[in-house]
């Protein structure tokens, strides 16, 4: 169950988002719910949500509505400027994020947020839910295999489980994890095959079958050389693609990837990328906020999906 000051804050966030321009601090009163009691303990209420929200990352701007004149102060947040960076955080902390995302969206989507943004329009003050980058994040439903390589990974435990491989046949491997890491959408878990004697990186979603622990703790020693050049490998088969983004869209693919402004309405971003499958689903869920530049290869396949979809429906 969400509580009451966090659903107050996911509420507060959609708006500052969904505004066109600064809220001054009655408005936000009168249409976010939770904000109640007398002046003062409202804005005490209100400045411990700033300090909370900006504990996260979010940036919220104070400005006016005419720089010439002293309007009263206003707060707002840019959606360009609403994006959460993943690099950094460790495998336990991404499980927990994708669970927590999951009760964000819903909030975000609740009656509370939907009513705050109808009075808004009552006071005619331009908002709009549509326009909002996205709220949750993008993280999809970890493999249910994730928990167990938490432990494998941290506790040295020797594993062993069904894979696909590139011939798409389930075969059993048995492997000592050396890292487990998330990158556009996948898991990834490098790990070294005891029967080959070498270093492999397993993409999870291909796991056949559920994890089964074959030692106690402590079973290997990780190769930190053999890592960093299994790591340096992999880096090397990355590919790059930019791709022009309107303005404000595109949370996900935006997060890690080198933005530059393009023109008044569009942002060039240069994405690193493994997959062109995974990366293909993102640029294809953004429908027109989405053109592929580079490479040509990447446009022909954006294309050829296009046109199959049309072809099937008209």
């Amino acid at each position: 169950m969400v509580s009451r000051k966090s659903e107050r804050l996911v509420n507060l966030t959609i708006a500052l988002l969904a505004t066109k321009r600064y809220l001054t601090k009655s408005e936000i009163f009168q249409t976010v719910a939770g904000y109640a009691g007398d002046p003062e303990a409202r804005d005490r209420m209100f400045e411990r949500d700033k300090d909370d929200l900006r504990k996260l990352g979010i940036v919220i701007e104070l400005g006016t509505f005419d720089p010439l004149f002293e309007d009263e102060a206003g707060y707002r947040i840019k959606p360009e400027s609403y994006a959460i960076q993943l690099s950094s955080l460790t495998p336990t902390q991404l499980t927990l994020l994708s669970q927590a995302s999951a009760a964000w969206k819903e909030a975000s989507l609740g009656e509370a947020a939907h009513s705050g943004l109808r009075k808004l329009k009552s006071l005619g003050i331009d908002s709009d839910i549509a326009s909002l980058p996205d709220i949750a994040i993008a993280l999809p439903t970890p493999p249910e295999q994730v928990a167990d390589l938490i432990e494998a990974v941290t506790q040295r435990r020797r594993i062993t489980f069904e894979y696909f491989n590139d011939e798409l046949k389930s075969e059993v491997r048995q492997v000592e994890p050396y890292k487990l890491s998330h990158a556009k959408s996948r898991w990834y878990l490098i790990a070294r095959d005891t029967e080959k004697a070498a270093l492999r990186t397993f993409r999870v979603d291909r796991f056949a079958s559920s994890i089964t622990f074959s030692s106690q703790p402590t079973a290997y020693e990780i190769d930190q050389s053999a890592l960093a050049a299994e790591e340096a490998k992999r880096a090397q088969t990355a590919h790059t693609a930019t791709v022009a983004i309107r303005k404000g869209r595109g949370a996900e693919i935006r997060t890690n990837s080198k933005v530059s402004d393009l023109n008044d309405e569009w942002d060039q971003v240069e994405i690193s990328y493994f997959d062109s499958e995974d990366l293909l689903r993102q640029i294809l869920w953004l429908r027109d906020d989405a053109k592929v530049i580079s490479p040509q290869s990447l446009v022909d396949q954006v294309l050829e999906i296009v046109e199959k979809t049309v072809a099937r429906h008209g």
